[in-house]
C-alpha cells in the first residue's frame, strides 16, 4: 500500500488579493510561509516520508520547501501537478472576471463540474490530468510514503475520485483550505480517502481558504 499525503499550498499572493492564479506564478505571502513551516513541523512528528513531489509553481514548491528541509529529501517539481490553467482569467481579480467574462464565471459558481475558464482548461480536463498524474506517481513509489504539494482544484479532484465520484460530480466535494493536509491510500490501482482538509496544525489567522468569490 502506498500512502499519499497531499498538501494545498499556503496562502498565496493571489489568494490574498482575490486573484485567479491558475498557472500564473504567484509566491506565498508571509502567512503562507508560516502555514507551510507549521505544517511541516506537524507532519514530521507524525509521519515518515520517502519522496516529495510538487507542482513547479512557486506557491506549491515553496510550501514543499520546509518539508524538504525537515526530511532531508529533494523536491521533484512537475508541471502535471499544476492548478487549473485559467486562460483569459489568469491573474485577474474575481471582480474583473465577473465583469468581463460574466457568463463563463456564472457557470464556475453555479455548475462547477461543467465549468471551463475562458480560453483555458475545463474542470473535467483537470480531473483527468491530475488523477492520471497521482496514480502514475503512486505506481512509481509502491509501498512508499509520498508528499505531493499542489493546489485546491487538484486536491478536490483527487478526493472526488477517491470517493467514487466522476468529474461531473466534483462539486459534491468542498475546496480544502490553505496548507491543509489530505491523506489517501493507493493499492491495486485504486485511491482511497483516509482523512482530508486537516488543519489541526493551524489556528487563528493561519486558517485561510479559497476566496469566497471563487468557491463553487
Amino acid at each position: 500500500m502506498t500512502k499519499i499525503i497531499m498538501i494545498r499550498h499556503g496562502q498565496s499572493e493571489a489568494n490574498a488579493q482575490s486573484r485567479f492564479a491558475g498557472h500564473s506564478d504567484f509566491d506565498l505571502t508571509e502567512i503562507g510561509k508560516r502555514q507551510a513551516a507549521i505544517a511541516a513541523d506537524y507532519l514530521y512528528g507524525k509521519e515518515e516520508l520517502d519522496v516529495i513531489y510538487s507542482s513547479d509553481l512557486k506557491r506549491a514548491h515553496n510550501t514543499a520547501l520546509p518539508f524538504s528541509q525537515k526530511y532531508g529529501l529533494p523536491i521533484n517539481d512537475r508541471t502535471d501537478l499544476r492548478e487549473l490553467f485559467a486562460g483569459d482569467w489568469e491573474g485577474r481579480t474575481t471582480r474583473e472576471i465577473n465583469e468581463i467574462y460574466a457568463d463563463d464565471f456564472r457557470v464556475w459558481r453555479e455548475d462547477f463540474a461543467n465549468a471551463r475558464c475562458t480560453g483555458g482548461e475545463s474542470v473535467a480536463e483537470l480531473y483527468e490530468r491530475i488523477v492520471a498524474a497521482v496514480k502514475s506517481l503512486a505506481e512509481q513509489n509502491k509501498d512508499k510514503r509520498i508528499l505531493i504539494a499542489t493546489h485546491a482544484t487538484p486536491i478536490r479532484a483527487i478526493e472526488a475520485h477517491s470517493r467514487g465520484l466522476s468529474a461531473d460530480k466534483i462539486n459534491q466535494v468542498p475546496f480544502v483550505r490553505n496548507a491543509a493536509l489530505n491523506i489517501f491510500e493507493y493499492e491495486d490501482g485504486e485511491i482511497r480517502p483516509v482523512r482530508t482538509d486537516i488543519v489541526d496544525h493551524l489556528e487563528g489567522e493561519l486558517v485561510t481558504g479559497v476566496p469566497r468569490a471563487l468557491k463553487a
